[in-house]
């Protein structure tokens, strides 16, 4: 009887060799005969490609063409059927004694029991049969006339593979073969026919190779036999065994990789591996075999249960084994004929264990405990201390030297040091991930188990599960062995090192930068190589390997920082201190590689390698031609040439032109043109073909006078205006010539001022009075004016423009001064204070030159008009502009809803023009990109493209934006000098209502901020900067540093914070932007203005602010973000 795996079915087999199936309860589905002449479902075509008499037998040769007798079953064979089912259900296969040749046949049924397969004759198959459960195979013993064998069968009855068991002929019979549930193990239950005795053996496979693992015997005494056993269905090593004395025994067994212990390099780093009465030892100090190989076999008396190494130092190379008849036999390596001995007690006996143990350690003087230790839990195996678990997904461990390595399940190898851990970090550390520059993690093939880690050495012995091996060199293991090497100054082994395992070389100088130039000489003495050293310094890089690549573990101490963090490049303090020691050395001997360190600066001192080719004479080492030949191969041949030819030296251009592929008609002609010429213009002209244009500046105002017009020439070209003049005394006319040249390069560069200092400093009076009156330079165009001098009326002329120019750009107050003291029209310069709303200064004018019909023709109708402008216009605006922006807004959130989207910070977002250019995920929107090329506009264009993106034209994809804007930009003028004036000249109710309408406007502005400028759209933990930063979240931002710094004051009511203050002049041509830091005192009553380095804002006495304030991000043409903060005051 057998059930199905799943339990639905069982199988009966009757006397009168038929099969049964039935339901769970015993209910009969159908019933058929065992023995069947059909071959099954899947009987096998014969295509015809010859007869079984011409095919190739193998070593049977043609004898096995023959028909051979089947000779019947043993006569031990019970003759019963035996039934096994495949681990899915699907199959199950029944071995049964054939009635015509008496041997037994296999035949395989599916679930609903239609016949699939029978198998071929198999002389001396035996009745054991179990099918292994993932389904591959099945197992059978077969009996030949000089072996016992092992056998296996596919589902359609071919034989698949066999192994011989370890018995003589006829010495037992196999009762039961037993797979465990994960198909890792096979038990084979065994019967000694001689002594009577049964025995179980547990066999495994690896790489095509199958190894008894353990061997148990049960004495002769029949109440000690098993009656019967099965494995666990759920621990995969636990086997259940009930014997005839009615005990019951549960055995687990377990996977250990048994290694030497040894920590010094006298450890061969032994792996020994049990097969059956063999000892197979690898030594992987010297070689690296996959079993069923090894570094030589130890061949016992009897099969071997355990083995263990000598834990005692420098004595780690000696084992002993445990065989499955109790005794103890030793064997050590390090003796001068090694060979297998019993192991004797004090007295001489063989020491021996009566009762079979579980485990075993041999120490030299006590048992030592390990403080790790690997428990097997039901779904995974576990690393613990004592009764802490500090990891859940270990598959195998090792513990060599100062670090742990284990294997985990998802499919990693990590390596920690032990000693820069405490327990709590290191169960934290087998718990994360690994970041990107983990040196503890390493990837490795799914299902590997860490085998021996070599003693003092950086290989890591790793098994597939297919039995094959994998030496890695673990980064942790490799990165602590150099940096050990690097302490101890062994530069050589650490250099060779990181050639062989592709360590980046920059790490010599990082790990110790220091150590590392006061010891040059002991580096350069230990390599010993040009080869390497030149390795080493093409290898250099700015980076510092110890901050990306190759970070420090957490425990290592900080080094002092490196000198060239000061200022100096890395790799220029590198190749200078190790080309300073060379040169002390033996310069002939390092020839090469002190060419080396001066091309591999960060600048390349291409002209001193040159130069110190061109001085080589061979004696006794390099001669010029190889140094230059080796030169031309770290430099482009070209950039060389070129070098060559800027030392001024023809010989030495034409070696480096002899050595390389340029055709003689290309340079000759140009060198002997060259030396054709004077000698500071034969230089200036090699300067000007290598385009030094100041050196060729130099060497041709050198060359004569007659050469100035080609001096002109090339600072109009090359723009060398300044480097110019100082080659030239100030009275010479050469430096008037080139003060004109410049100035004309100022004019047409907009720096109308400049020019005219240029020229007003060379004496050009005339020409100097015209730039500065373009440029509005009213002062300077004054003095120069009276300079030349100027008659009265052209003087009045000159003033008049340039009252013109200073009023359209708004500086009316200059305006007037110049119309007053120079045009001599104090009408004039009245009616423009009074179009600049100057009104103290005008007033002061018409009481000084006596014109009060002015103030009634002229003053008076302004007040009452700027009056007006104000009271009609500022709140209107203000009031216009909210509604619009709240109209823009629920249009916004309504489309918004329509699409799907939750909120506005999206790609989409009208705002995205804030956020970096970098974040492109942001920035998917047609307009967040439209300033991206801002930096190829001019200014005048920039300017149009700022005044279109803050356009309040409907429609405009930015409408809310340039709403925001005007919003804040509402602010009222300065009224308290208007608020005087209109009192003075007793317009009370004006003024009045001037008071009332601006006390209303800003009640409506303060009550407006929240809806403006929501605080719904930013997060209260939004950053102060940065890529992701908003108008909204900055401004939310200082308030929560302002909230912050309030509470740390306690019960004061003021804070304050510091701000940047944009203030922009405009001109004409461009403008201005000069920024002062301000320090805004808020408290609850009011806002004080302090300049912190001019004094701008003076503090009014007795006046009360009503204050808001606005931030933009503005992206400049060089790509980063500048605030713009704007504060707005209001009576």
């Amino acid at each position: 009887m057998s059930w199905s795996p799943d339990e639905e079915l069982v199988i009966l087999t009757t006397g009168q060799e038929t099969i049964i199936m039935m339901t769970k309860n015993f209910e009969p589905i159908t019933e058929f005969a065992i023995h069947q002449d059909d071959f099954g479902e899947g009987k096998f075509i014969t295509v015809g490609w010859g007869k079984k008499e011409t095919q190739f037998h193998g070593s049977e040769g043609k004898q096995a063409a023959q028909r051979k007798d089947i000779k019947p079953a043993a006569q031990w064979d019970d003759r019963r059927p035996r039934v096994t089912w495949r681990g899915d259900g699907q199959l199950f296969a029944v071995s049964a004694v054939c009635p015509n040749t008496g041997a037994r046949k296999v035949r395989v049924w599916n679930r609903e029991c239609v016949l699939q397969a029978t198998s071929e004759p198999i002389d001396g198959l035996e009745h054991p049969l179990s099918w292994k459960p993932s389904g591959s195979l099945m197992a059978s013993t077969q009996r030949h006339p000089n072996k016992h064998s092992v056998v296996f069968l596919e589902k359609n009855g071919l034989l698949h593979g066999e192994f011989t068991l370890p018995l003589r002929k006829d010495q037992a019979k196999v009762k039961e073969l037993l797979w465990n549930n994960d198909s890792t193990v096979l038990a084979i239950w065994l019967e000694d026919l001689t002594a009577g005795e049964d025995g179980l053996q547990l066999w495994t496979v690896a790489n095509y190779h199958w190894y008894l693992k353990q061997s148990l015997d049960f004495g002769t005494d029949p109440s000690h036999a098993p009656e019967c056993m099965c494995w666990d269905p759920e621990r995969p090593l636990r086997l259940h065994m009930a014997t005839r004395g009615w005990i019951y025994l549960a055995y687990d067994w377990g996977w250990t990789t048994e290694r030497s212990p040894g920590t010094d390099a006298s450890d061969h780093a032994n792996v020994a591996v049990i097969d059956g009465d063999k000892i197979l030892v690898t030594t992987f100090r010297q070689s690296i075999v996959p079993p069923p190989m090894c570094s030589f076999e130890l061949q016992l008396s009897s099969p071997v249960n355990q083995v263990t190494f000598l834990c005692q130092p420098e004595r780690t190379n000696q084992l002993a084994a445990l065989t499955a008849n109790g005794n103890i036999t030793t064997y050590d390596q390090d003796c001068a004929d090694p060979s297998l001995e019993d192991w004797r007690d004090s007295s001489g006996c063989s020491v021996n264990f009566p009762v079979p143990c579980t485990q075993m350690a041999l120490c030299s003087a006590a048992i030592l405990a390990s403080w790790l230790t690997l428990a097997t839990c039901p779904s995974s195996t576990c690393l613990r201390h004592l009764s802490l678990q500090l990891a859940s997904n270990v598959s195998s461990f090792v513990v060599c030297d100062d670090f742990l390595v284990v294997t985990t399940h998802s499919h990693t190898c990590r390596c920690l040091q032990l000693s820069k851990l405490s327990l709590k970090a290191l169960q934290a550390a087998l718990a994360q991930d690994g970041g990107q520059n983990d040196e503890t993690l390493r990837r490795v093939e799914r299902g590997s188990r860490v085998v021996t880690v070599v003693p003092q050495d950086t290989r890591v012995v790793l098994q597939m599960p297919r039995g094959n091996l994998e030496t890695v060199h673990h980064r942790a293991l490799v990165l602590a062995q150099l940096r050990q090497w690097l302490d101890d100054l062994r530069f050589r082994e650490a250099f060779e090192c990181m050639r062989k395992l592709r360590i980046n070389l920059n790490l010599i100088y990082d790990h110790n930068p220091k150590v590392f130039l006061e010891n040059t000489h002991t580096f350069l003495t230990q390599l010993n190589s040009i080869n390497n050293i030149n390795l080493f310094l093409t290898e250099l890089r700015e980076e510092d390997t110890t901050s990306s690549m190759y970070p420090r573990p957490g425990g290592c101490p900080q080094l002092q920082q490196p000198p060239h963090a000061s200022g100096c490049k890395k790799v220029d303090v590198v190749c200078d201190a190790i080309r300073k020691t060379m040169e002390d050395t033996d310069p002939n001997k390092f020839c090469l590689s002190i060419l080396t360190a001066h091309v591999k600066k960060s600048i390349p001192e291409l002209e001193i390698a040159l130069q110190k080719v061109h001085e080589l004479r061979g004696d006794g080492g390099v001669n010029a031609e190889e140094a230059l030949k080796y030169l031309l191969f770290l430099v482009n041949v070209n950039d060389l040439y070129e070098h060559s030819l800027g030392t001024y030296d023809f010989d030495l251009v034409l070696m480096v032109a002899e050595k390389s592929q340029k055709d003689p008609k290309e340079y000759l002609p140009f060198l002997n043109m060259l030396k054709s010429l004077e000698v500071n213009y034969q230089r200036y002209t090699i300067d000007k073909h290598l385009r030094r244009y100041c050196k060729a500046l130099v060497h041709l105002s050198n060359s004569g006078d007659e050469h100035f017009p080609e001096v002109l020439q090339l600072v109009k070209e090359q723009k060398l205006y300044s480097q110019a003049l100082r080659l030239y005394s100030a009275d010479g006319a050469h430096y008037k010539a080139l003060s004109r040249a410049y100035a004309k390069h100022l004019l047409e560069q907009q720096q109308a001022e400049q020019a005219g200092l240029m020229l007003w400093r060379c004496g050009e009076l005339d020409s100097a009075l015209q730039a500065f009156a373009t440029g509005a330079s009213w002062r300077n165009a004054v003095c120069v004016a009276q300079q030349i001098p100027l008659s009265n009326d052209r003087l009045s002329l000159l003033a008049r423009e340039l009252a013109g120019k200073l009023s359209g750009q708004r500086r009316y107050t200059e305006a007037a001064m110049l119309l007053d003291q120079y045009a001599k029209d104090c009408e004039e310069a009245i009616s423009t204070l009074i179009s600049g709303a100057a009104w103290e200064e005008a007033l002061r004018l018409i009481h000084m030159y006596d014109r009060a019909d002015i103030t009634e023709t002229d003053l008076k109708p302004a007040l009452v008009e700027a009056q007006t402008f104000l009271v009609e216009t500022q709140a209107a605006a203000f009031s216009r502009h909210r509604s619009r922006l709240a109209l823009v807004r629920q249009h916004k959130e309504d489309k918004a809803r329509r699409m799907g989207v939750l909120d506005e910070d999206g790609p989409d977002c009208v705002d995205a023009e804030l956020y970096s250019e970098a974040s492109s995920v942001m920035s998917a929107s047609k307009y967040s990109h439209s300033n991206s090329r801002v930096s190829s506009r001019s200014s005048k264009n920039r300017r149009k493209a700022e005044r279109k993106e803050l356009s309040l034209k409907e429609g405009n994809p930015k409408e809310e934006k340039a709403l925001m804007y005007a919003l804040g930009e509402i602010i009222t003028k300065e009224i308290q000098a208007l608020l005087k004036a209109l009192v003075l000249f007793r317009f009370d109710k004006q003024a009045d209502e001037l008071r009332l309408v601006f006390q209303e406007a800003l009640h409506a502005m303060e009550e407006a901020i929240p809806e403006v400028w929501s605080q719904e759209t930013h997060s209260s933990h939004a950053p102060l900067t940065g890529p992701d930063s908003t108008a909204n979240s900055i401004m939310a931002s200082f308030q929560q540093q302002q909230a912050s710094l309030t509470s740390q004051q306690g019960q004061q009511d003021s804070a304050s914070i510091l701000v940047k203050l944009p203030h922009k002049r405009h001109t004409h041509t461009h403008t201005h932007t000069h920024t002062h830091t301000m320090s805004v005192c808020v408290s609850k009553t009011n806002l004080t203005l302090l300049d912190t380095k001019n004094k701008i804002f003076p503090p009014f006495l007795n006046i009360k602010f009503n204050w808001f304030i606005h931030i933009t991000l503005k992206k400049h043409f060089w790509g980063s973000l500048v605030f713009h903060a704007f504060i707005f005051v209001m009576k």
